[in-house]
Parts: C-alpha cells; structure tokens; sequence
C-alpha cells in the first residue's frame, strides 16, 4: 500500500503525457502570415493615419498532447511598418522588427475546429525615420490572443498525418509607448567631420498599445 501514490502518480502522469484519439495530431506547426495592431490615439497618426501597424509573422510550435486538448509552446518573428506624409515633403517612417515566445491552450471541438487562448511575451527593435533624421529604440512587449483553428488533413480521416491549418486570432497588444526623444542624422565616419553640429529631434512618446488581430496559414508535421 505504501507505494500506491507512486503507481497513481505514475498513471496520471502517463495519461496527460500520452495522447488520446482525440488529441492525435502532428506535433510540430509551422505557420506563416499577416498580424496587426490597431493603436487609436491620436499621435499615432504621426506614422499611419489609418492607425494600423501591419507586420508580417512566421512562427513555428510544439505541441504537449493532452486528454481532448494540446498545450503549445511557440517562437514567432514579425517584421513590419507604416508610415505618413508630413506636410507632404517628407515622410515618417516607422520599422519594427520582433521576436515574440509563448504558449497556447487549444481543445478539440469536432473533427476540424480548435479554438484557443494564447499568450505571447516579445522583443521590439522599433525604428523612426523622418527624411533623414532617425532613432532606434528596444523594449519589451506582450500580447494576448482568443481565436480558432480550422485543420484539415492531408490525407482525408487520417488525423495523425500532416494537415494543413488556417488560424485567425484576436486580442491585445501591450505595446509601451515608444519613446522618441533623439532623433539625428546618421552618424558620419569616424574620418568624416559633421559640417554643422545639429541638434537631436524630440518627437515624444508614440503609442503602440491597441487591438491585434492576426491571420495564418500553415502545416503540421
């Protein structure tokens, strides 16, 4: 009797880690496609009057297979901008490059449907560029996704072969506001003296928090 909360630990752990029908599918996912974010506060249209930051997004995930569900671990890398007239002779410009790890909770709901909760923590390298002064800052960011996956099998009523997926996802960027308070032409080379020192640009605080919203085809394997 004394080893009897071994062997149930043992069975519990065997059941989580061993898939059910239910929760056979591939565990790898490569996925590919479009994500956004929507920032509504007005000095947001220093870069995009229609308050968009369109980024594209290839990300990977492995999945954890559960009793009618799967926990998935996923690595992601966005690359985007927008940008916007100023009073029509320049331009201002802003780049974002990121990095971005989390997880997500799915569950099975029939044969073809998995809707799911995620939560993605990332690294932002942002750039703003006006004609030819610029700065570029780093910081962290956060997003928080609810959403639903349609899967389809390569092979039909073959669950356990590769499928393809569409996934379209809407949450929360939390995005901290960037701030922009140096903006200088590029430095010159070192044998190279500045003509006229100048003087940093102060642009202030740009808000990148807001609505997301992403949309993604891919494989599992």
């Amino acid at each position: 009797m004394r080893h009897l909360p071994v062997v149930c630990a043992a069975f519990l752990l065997a059941a989580a880690l061993c898939p059910s029908q239910a929760s056979a599918r591939p565990p790898l996912s490569l996925r590919l496609g479009y994500a956004a974010q929507v920032s509504t506060a007005r000095a947001y249209d220093l870069v995009d009057e229609n308050d968009h930051l369109p980024l594209f997004r290839v990300g990977a995930a492995y999945a954890f297979p559960m009793p009618e569900a799967r926990w998935e671990v996923e690595g992601g890398f966005l690359s985007g901008g927008s940008s916007a007239s100023l009073h029509q002779l320049e331009m201002a410009k802003l780049g974002l490059v990121g990095v971005e790890v989390g997880g997500a909770y799915r569950v099975r709901l029939g044969s073809y449907v998995e809707p799911y909760a995620q939560v993605l923590i990332g690294y932002d390298w942002l750039k703003l560029g006006m004609g030819e002064l610029g700065q570029r800052v780093g910081q962290v960011s956060a997003t928080g996704l609810l959403g639903v996956s349609v899967v389809f099998p390569v092979q039909a009523y073959k669950a356990k072969g590769p499928s393809f997926l569409f996934d379209l996802g809407v949450g929360y960027g939390f995005r901290p506001d960037a701030r922009f308070d140096a903006l200088a032409p590029e430095p010159p080379d070192e044998d190279v003296k500045e003509p006229v020192p100048s003087q940093p640009l102060r642009v202030g605080d740009l808000p990148l928090r807001g609505v997301a919203y992403r949309l993604q085809v891919g494989l599992r394997l």
